[in-house]
């Protein structure tokens, strides 16, 4: 999964380096407009740890293995953050790195992470599907702030690439369904297989819901731009994958993805991810009130309250979202937790709800969702730790335990600049999955 699949660092940071460099300045000449006082602290933090000449964020910032590096996900959405915020300055800086640096590509798209630094070589050479599309998803967002050709082309390349990776067999089972990834090179024992073994499976072997979803929405944006209705197509055959393969009609939810058959692991992020893209109406065509039925599901399986402990010994009681469900916690033998970016996608979802319930005239729904969404974005912002008017957020409130979906969260102490921008997302109600004419 992209989100949880950033080969999430085991960080070890004390509050001391949690505001390096003191200095909080933007590096544009942008105006932003005036944001929620939040927002703006949490952009603060992002402005702190980036590199002063690519402007890419760090994303694991304090662990000296991970020094410096910053995974392409995580600059996608922090570029995201910046256009939320009114600040395409920044955000160009950012989609201008990943245009112009061809040794951040390979195999048709572009790797998991690069140094933000010179000689911003490559750190993960693998390539992912997922990852590539929020690139583009961003790219797309700053041409619309833009109007920049540059940025429509490049979202346009990274939507042909995911097309390349969709099954387009009419007879396949998985047909529509979006490979988490491109076949790896021969020459390299375990390339673009989990964890770099060969014995796993390969990403071309898996099609991911999650995925999926990321590619309806570029899709989706992309099909209403002059010569590429090639788009159109794509994004139905995404809407058949996931009604017909991912769509678990027993639990009323979306199974994680398939390989060789269902793979019926619960990841909270694609119910949340699937309300924002795809709203409630496409939702239905799916099964009449899905939308609602996953947030049950995931309220009632997903849902955690846990005891936080920041690194300077505060404690907070939050109420958010895990990355799996209980029963996949007895499994992993771990306690609950609450992801920021997670909960804060939840909160996004939760303001998709309210939206469309209130175009369809049901206030009382409409007014439900809207609580939901702002009682979920204090929940998450009790666990931030503020320093010279700068504000970090943990990746999630327990460290060094497994995610349940590849990878292990950091250990305690730690900041995530994935819950830092996806914060901004949220506190500004801008959704990237959305249309701008849906939102």
């Amino acid at each position: 999964m992209n989100s949880t699949g950033r080969r999430v660092a085991i960080l070890i940071l004390g509050l001391a380096a949690f505001g390096l460099p003191a200095a909080v300045h933007a590096q544009t000449k942008d105006t932003p407009r005036s944001p929620h006082p939040q927002a703006q602290r949490l952009a603060n933090w992002l402005v702190s740890h980036r590199g002063a000449e690519s402007g890419l964020p760090v994303s694991h910032v304090g662990d000296g293995r991970f020094k410096d590096w910053c995974f392409t996900y995580d600059a996608a959405v922090a570029a995201l953050a910046f256009i939320a915020l009114d600040r395409p300055g920044e955000a160009e800086r950012i989609i201008d790195f990943y245009i112009t640096s061809k040794n951040a590509r390979r195999l048709g798209g572009v790797i998991e992470a690069v140094r933000v630094v010179p000689p911003y070589d490559g750190k993960d050479w693998s390539v992912r599907t997922g990852a590539n599309i929020w690139l583009g998803l961003a790219s797309y967002h700053l041409f619309l702030s833009t109007t920049a050709d540059k940025y429509l082309t490049f979202a346009a390349w990274i939507g042909d690439f995911a097309l390349g990776l969709q099954d387009s067999d009419g007879a396949s089972p998985t047909h529509g369904g979006i490979k988490l990834g491109p076949p790896g090179d021969a020459a390299f024992h375990g390339d673009q297989h989990f964890g770099y073994d060969a014995q796993l499976p390969g990403f071309e072997q898996i099609f991911a819901t999650e995925a999926t979803i990321d590619a309806f929405a570029l899709f989706n944006l992309l099909q209403g731009q002059p010569g590429m209705g090639r788009f159109k197509s794509g994004r139905d055959r995404c809407l058949r994958w996931l009604k017909k393969v991912a769509w678990n009609r027993g639990q009323h939810r979306f199974n994680r993805g398939f390989h060789h058959e269902p793979d019926l692991a619960v990841a909270s992020d694609v119910h949340a991810w699937g309300i924002s893209a795809l709203g409630v109406a496409r939702l239905d065509a799916i099964e009449p009130g899905a939308a609602e039925q996953m947030v049950q599901f995931v309220e009632a399986n997903c849902l955690s309250t846990v005891v936080y402990r920041s690194p300077d010994g505060r404690e907070a009681t939050v109420t958010g979202f895990d990355f799996v469900d209980h029963e996949a916690l007895r499994q992993l033998k771990r306690p609950p937790l609450v992801s920021p970016e997670w909960t804060f996608q939840m909160a996004n979802a939760y303001l998709r709800l309210s939206d469309d319930f209130e175009a369809a005239g049901d206030k009382e729904k409409a007014s439900l969702y809207a609580h939901k969404q702002r009682h979920l974005l204090d929940q998450v912002m009790a666990m931030a730790s503020t320093l010279d008017n700068a504000a970090g957020l943990p990746y999630a409130s327990l460290g060094g335990v497994p995610v349940g979906h590849e990878n292990d969260t950091p250990v305690q102490g730690s900041f995530s600049t994935i819950g830092v921008a996806y914060g901004i997302l949220a506190l500004t109600g801008y959704d990237p999955l959305r249309p701008p004419g849906e939102r």
